[in-house]
C-alpha cells in the first residue's frame, strides 16, 4: 500500500516525532516534546506512561501516523473525564522508522527511564517479536495493533497481548467462513513469499472446504507486477484472496481487472480503508473488502467517531480505531486491576472482559490470543459518506461478519 499521511487537524495539531528516539507525549490533551517527568508505576500524581511504538515512517508507516492520533485521542478523552485512578493518561510516541531493533529498543527505554505501564504497537511481525521478548523479559504487556506471525504470541506467553489482529492462521479461518457460507468453489491466491504467506497458506489447507478448486501462486513480498501469475489464473475465479498477499494488495487488485478477472470478491489486508481508496480509487466499489475488528455500524462507534471527527478532524478509520483501543484497554486493565503495577495490570487483561469498538467483546487466552474475536469485511460505497466521516469519498459498507472465531494454539498445524 503507498503510506498515507494522516489526516488535518481542525482544533489542533499533533506533533511528529522526527526519528527514533524521539518522544512527544500526551498529558490532559495537550502535547509536550520529551516529557520525561515521571512514569506509570511512579505512585503519587505522576502520569501513568504508555509506550507508543508507532511506525510513522517507514514501509509501515500508513498505520503509524494513524494509530499514533488514536492512541492520543483516547488519552485525551480519559484525561478529560479525570484520568485513570485520579491520574493521567501521558502516551509518549516514538517513531520506529518500522524497524523492529529500534521498536525494541525505544521500548526497554521507556521501561528502564519513564517507569512505562505498557507499551502498544509497534506494526508488522518483525518488530513485534523484538518487542514481545522485551515485554516478557520486563513483564511490562504490549498490546499489538497488527502483528500476525504465529510466533510472537507463543504458548508462555504472559505480557503479549493481539488486538486488531489475530494470528495469521484465524485469518485464514474467518476467509473460509466466507468460502462457505457463500457456496464458492472456485478461489485463487498468490501467497507473499514470506511468514504471513506461509501461515496463510496452512490455514487454508486446514479450514478451507474439501473439494475446492484452489488457482495458487507464491511471489516475493516485494513483488508489484502480478501479471504473469495472473494470467496463468483461470476466467471462472469467484473469490479472490489478496489477504494472503497483503503488501500486494493495490497492485494486484487493478491487474486482475487489466487481464480480464472479475471475481465477485476480493478480499485485502487490515489496511485503513481510506488508504486502500487512495491506492486504488473510484474502481474500488468492484468487489474489493477489508476487513478489521472494528465494528463501523454499532452506535458507539458512530458516537466517537463524531466526535473525533469534530474535535480532530479526518476519518476515524480501523487504525485510528486500533490505536484508541489500545489506549482504552490499558486504561480499563488498570482500573480493573486497582493498580499500575504492570504484572497486575497484564493479568486484569489476561482474565477481563472489554466491551469497546470491536465487533465483539474482548477477551484472552491464558498466552494473549483473543477468544471468540469477529471480523467485519467492508467493501466501499463510492460517492456517500457517513455523517460522522466529514469529506468522505466513500462510506463503508458491510460485505461480510464471521461468526466468533476460536483463538489459535500455540503448536498446532505445525507452526
Amino acid at each position: 500500500m503507498t503510506p498515507q499521511s494522516p489526516p488535518d487537524t481542525k482544533r489542533r495539531k499533533f506533533l511528529k516525532a522526527t526519528g527514533t528516539g524521539v518522544a512527544t507525549t500526551l498529558v490532559a490533551g495537550c502535547l509536550f516534546e520529551g516529557g520525561n517527568d515521571g512514569g506509570g508505576s511512579g505512585g503519587g500524581n505522576d502520569p501513568i506512561v504508555i509506550s507508543s511504538l508507532q511506525p510513522l515512517s517507514g514501509p509501515f508507516s500508513v498505520y503509524g501516523p494513524r494509530h499514533r492520533v488514536g492512541a492520543e485521542f483516547a488519552a485525551q478523552q480519559i484525561n478529560a473525564n479525570g484520568g485513570v485512578r485520579g491520574r493521567k493518561i501521558r502516551v509518549q510516541t516514538v517513531d520506529t522508522e518500522s524497524s523492529g531493533k529500534a521498536a525494541a529498543n525505544a521500548f526497554t527505554e521507556a521501561i528502564e527511564q519513564d517507569n512505562a505501564v505498557a507499551g502498544i504497537g509497534p506494526g508488522a511481525s518483525e518488530a513485534a517479536i523484538r518487542v514481545g521478548r522485551i515485554a516478557e523479559q520486563n513483564k511490562v504487556p504490549l498490546y499489538l495493533h497488527a502483528a500476525g506471525a504465529v510466533k510472537i504470541v507463543p504458548k508462555d506467553a504472559q505480557f503479549t497481548f493481539r488486538t486488531a489482529l489475530p494470528a495469521t492462521p484465524t485469518v485464514g479461518r474467518a476467509q473460509a467462513q466466507i468460502v462457505k457460507d457463500r457456496g464458492y468453489s472456485n478461489v485463487g491466491v498468490i501467497f507473499e513469499d514470506g511468514v504471513w504467506g506461509d501461515e496463510y497458506e496452512a490455514a487454508m489447507d486446514a479450514y478451507f472446504p474439501d473439494g475446492l478448486n484452489v488457482t495458487r501462486k507464491t511471489a516475493p513480498i516485494t513483488q508489484t507486477d502480478f501479471v504473469p501469475q495472473l494470467r496463468q489464473f483461470p476466467n471462472d475465479i469467484e473469490m479472490f484472496l489478496g489477504t494472503a498477499h497483503p503488501a500486494g494488495v493495490s497492485s494486484l487488485y487493478p491487474q486482475m481487472y487489466e487481464i480480464g478477472l472479475e471475481p465477485d470478491l476480493f478480499l485485502g489486508a487490515i489496511t485503513p480503508m481510506e488508504a486502500d481508496y487512495n491506492a486504488i480509487g473510484d474502481s474500488i466499489d468492484r468487489s474489493f473488502a477489508s476487513f478489521n475488528s472494528t465494528d463501523m455500524y454499532a452506535d458507539d462507534y458512530a458516537e466517537v467517531a463524531s466526535t473525533f471527527n469534530e474535535e480532530v478532524g479526518g476519518l476515524f478509520d480501523h487504525a485510528q480505531v486500533n490505536g484508541y483501543t489500545a489506549v482504552q484497554l490499558v486504561a480499563k486493565s488498570i482500573e480493573e486491576a486497582g493498580s499500575t503495577d504492570p504484572v497486575d495490570v497484564a493479568e486484569a487483561t489476561r482474565t477481563g472482559t472489554f466491551d469497546l469498538l470491536y465487533g465483539a467483546k474482548i477477551e484472552y487466552t491464558d498466552w494473549g490470543e483473543p477468544k471468540g474475536s469477529v471480523q467485519v469485511y467492508n467493501s466501499f460505497d463510492v460517492g456517500s459518506s457517513p455523517d460522522y466521516w466529514s469529506n468522505g469519498k466513500f462510506a463503508p459498507k458491510e460485505e461480510f461478519r464471521t461468526d466468533p472465531l476460536p483463538a489459535f494454539e500455540p503448536g498446532s498445524l505445525n507452526l
